[in-house]
């Protein structure tokens, strides 16, 4: 049973994620997440104890950790792994908001530990998981080759090119990434 406390602090979490999206974190003042969320000022700090606290849980929520995660529960290997995540940061990342927090937490991993430990799970731990899953095992040459993967995908959802549509691109990063290994 989802508790009336629980969906009041996702609705703030929902206003926040908007608004650092369009302000960036430390220049979107608390008053204009409030108004969004349709709650006070103070119930904001209730939720949160302070404003790094909701930054910190918006930015790791904008993380693709949670794509990855739900891949590797799955069980998926080989190129249905590679197709799982990419469609996922396809689904996640095609959301103006999505895509303009990643890009705002990105450059916070130099000021907060606790991203900057998320990232490195994820080009680290998880890329080796990864690599076991589709590769069947974590060579060099197979992390450098997720590390492409992700870096395409990544370049696809900021900057996607006119002439090439999600599909095809996404067809054609993994027959690349599995030829390369």
């Amino acid at each position: 049973m989802i508790r009336e406390k629980d969906i009041v602090r996702e609705r703030i979490i929902s206003a926040a994620m908007k608004i650092f999206s369009k302000h960036g974190f430390f220049k979107a003042p608390v008053h204009l997440i409030a108004r969004e969320a349709g709650v006070s000022k103070g119930l904001v700090f209730w939720y949160f104890r302070n404003k790094q606290e909701l930054i910190i849980e918006v930015a790791k929520r904008s993380l693709p950790l949670d794509i990855i995660d739900s891949c590797i529960e799955k069980s998926l290997v080989g190129r249905n792994m590679l197709e799982c995540i990419g469609r996922g940061y396809m689904n996640k990342y095609r959301d103006p908001v999505h895509r303009g927090l990643l890009l705002h937490t990105m450059a916070l991993e130099t000021q907060s530990w606790e991203i900057a430990e998320d990232i490195r799970r994820l080009c680290e731990e998880k890329t080796v998981v990864i690599a076991e899953r589709v590769f069947g095992k974590p060579s060099t040459k197979a992390k450098i080759a997720l590390r492409a993967f992700f870096g395409g995908l990544m370049c696809y959802v900021l900057r996607p090119p006119k002439d090439i549509d999600e599909q095809t691109f996404l067809e054609n990063l993994i027959d690349i990434v599995l030829v390369s290994n």
